[in-house]
């Protein structure tokens, strides 16, 4: 399954100092949203599923899936991260200005609308239920990295 955007940086981005001015916002949204007491730039997993797919990189680069056998014990998906993190960027096209804001102008309404439209479906993949359990057996196991977790996890999706 194809979790990125390959030609992201030329099509939503009209030029290079445009990309580069929008990962100039990142580092500084990023900077403000790990410090302390400063909530107008907090950065969500939205938004880090909204930074991967606009640099063309795979979203699963910036999630890891749920190992933690209490959580998956408890019904936790594997990919809850990712899944919830694609919900919220999907809701955001309802309210983006307050979503946008820790950019500065870099990403308008236009693009993060154009974005959530290209964006790849990310389903809920498996619950602590069925085969999510040979997933999170086979992931607690190994002690996998993140990389071979998503792999173990599509070749029993594809079995």
């Amino acid at each position: 399954m194809n979790y990125q955007i390959a030609d992201a940086k030329t099509r939503y981005f009209t030029d290079k100092q445009h990309y580069l001015n929008f990962l100039d916002a990142w580092k500084k949204a990023a900077q403000r949203s790990a410090s302390k007491g400063d909530d107008r730039g907090c950065l969500t997993g939205a938004h880090m599923m909204m930074h991967a797919l606009l640099r063309g990189k795979d979203v699963r680069s910036a999630f890891k899936p749920i190992t933690r056998k209490s959580k998956l014990e408890n019904g936790a998906i594997i990919n809850h991260g990712m899944y919830w993190a694609c919900c919220d960027l999907v809701w955001q096209k309802h309210s983006p200005d307050k979503f946008l804001a820790s950019f500065n102008g870099m990403i308008d309404k236009e693009v993060l609308l154009k974005l959530i439209e290209d964006m790849p479906n990310i389903p809920a993949i498996y619950s602590n239920y069925g085969r999510g359990c040979l997933i999170a057996e086979a992931m607690m196991d190994n002690r996998k990295q993140p990389k071979e977790l998503w792999k173990i996890i599509e070749e029993i999706d594809n079995e």
